[in-house]
């Protein structure tokens, strides 16, 4: 949906109003009148019932008396807007013949290094923004006469523009439909019109070539004073033309015409636009700017997602590579030490698995205890080496020890088993067997003996 800008000029007691609607390319006037302001009516209640409901992305627009601020068209020998920003204070502060904490400088960007400043009242632009509310009438464009005119007039040739008010009167010298001079007088009741032809034919005369062309704005034909006005500049030797500006094929005049320039102005103001509702008066609840807001956000948050997406990705890729090229490192290390052995499952698994069988025969022969060796020795000490004796089978186990061998005799045999129950690391000596060996000349034995811990490793 096209926003539709409603273009208001306060009085004390008539307002008048024009809507427009479109964009850049395609602003048109739509409705124009005006109406009784009652005090104790909110002024949305009253837009409503011309307009219909106000719709959200709905605007009010409204112009600034011209003497609210002091003009200056500044000339830099460069044209980055940056560095003109940062020049443009100390510059304007140079040529103005008051300082600036009471004002607040709005800039308008023009090719070549110039720009048009004004430096505008705070008092005048707060008093303006106190007859609106921000939520319920959100005034999104705030102009300055006559300068906001300009920009829906269709006529870009060298000429004046002359802007008739009941409070101020102005006279504009364009060139290429681009202000170059200004001149900012009294109302008319304040004025006489020879005074105002004099002044026009000053500013007709102020540049290289004289103007004679004059687009004048706010007259109206019925009006006495704007026909002796009219006829006054025509013997002068100026030609006349009233802006053109139609309402569904109906030209308008008076103060409407000024009001509906200043609602096209504001349907096709951009970035570069000189708005006094921006800075530190801009509108802080302009939905559209806090969905253009979001969408950049949403925006640069969907490129961060897939930038991360894709680092993520790429570090994946690149760890799995690296996981895999370590398996199979492992893998090669694997058969390198066990050339033999067929590798079932990954190589950290079966090489776990291999020194738990490890560690548990090292424990049969370790120290931790009376191992395989430690019980080896103690049995050789313990056993008198005067005897004879020849042991056959030596079996460790987790049960304990078990020898098998022959000695001289019974005598020999009790001897030893005597001995061996002596030790303190075994707790149980027993004698499974004893027995006359078949060629009758020693006798054979076995024995069993339960180390003290109750393992034999």
């Amino acid at each position: 949906m096209l926003r539709r800008y409603i273009a208001l000029q306060p009085g004390s007691d008539c307002w008048n109003y024009v809507l427009a609607t479109g964009d850049a390319a395609t602003a048109e006037l739509q409705q124009a009148g005006s109406f009784v302001r009652d005090a104790q009516r909110p002024l949305a209640d009253q837009l409503t019932e011309i307009f219909g409901p106000l719709h959200l992305q709905d605007r009010l627009a409204c112009a600034l008396a011209g003497h609210s601020a002091l003009l200056r068209w500044l000339e830099f020998p460069f044209d980055d807007p940056r560095k003109i920003a940062a020049a443009l204070e100390p510059e304007l502060q140079r040529q103005l013949p008051e300082a600036l904490n009471k004002r607040t400088i709005f800039q308008q960007f023009k090719t070549g290094g110039k720009v048009l400043v004004a430096a505008v009242s705070n008092a005048a632009i707060e008093d303006r923004l106190g007859h609106f509310d921000d939520n319920r009438e959100p005034l999104g464009f705030l102009g300055l006469a006559p300068l906001c005119y300009i920009a829906a007039l269709e006529e870009t040739g060298d000429r004046l523009l002359l802007c008739v008010d009941a409070d101020e009167q102005s006279l504009c010298r364009l060139i290429n439909g681009q202000p170059r001079d200004l001149r900012l007088l009294p109302g008319r009741k304040a004025l006489s019109a020879a005074d105002l032809v004099q002044q026009a034919q000053l500013l007709a005369h102020s540049g290289a070539e004289s103007l004679t062309q004059i687009t004048t704005l706010g007259l109206t034909a019925a009006d006495p004073e704007d026909t002796e006005l009219v006829q006054q500049l025509q013997q002068a030797g100026f030609t006349l033309e009233p802006a053109m500006l139609k309402l569904k094929g109906q030209a308008l005049e008076g103060p409407l015409a000024p009001l509906a320039c200043l609602a096209l102005t504001a349907v096709r103001a951009g970035s570069q636009s000189l708005n006094l509702r921006s800075g530190p008066y801009e509108l802080k609840n302009d939905w559209l700017l806090l969905k253009r807001r979001a969408l950049v956000a949403g925006a640069l948050a969907a490129c961060a997602l897939v930038l991360f997406g894709a680092g993520a990705a790429l570090n994946y890729q690149h760890q799995s590579t690296r996981l895999h090229r370590v398996k199979d490192r492992m893998a090669q290390l694997y058969h390198q030490q066990f050339p033999t052995e067929k590798l079932l499952v990954p190589a950290p698994l079966q090489l776990q698995s291999k020194m738990k069988e490890l560690q548990k025969k090292a424990v049969q022969f370790g120290t931790s205890g009376p191992g395989a060796l430690e019980t080896l020795r103690i049995l050789s000490q313990a056993i008198d080496p005067q005897l004879s004796l020849d042991i056959r089978d030596y079996i460790f186990n987790d049960e304990g020890l078990r020898l098998t061998g022959s000695t001289e005799n019974f005598d020999a045999v009790s001897k030893v088993l005597a001995m061996l129950k002596m030790q303190p690391a075994f707790k149980e000596v027993r004698m499974l067997d004893s027995k006359q060996a078949l060629d009758g000349q020693r006798v054979d034995f076995q024995l069993q003996i339960q180390l003290t811990d109750g393992k034999g490793a």
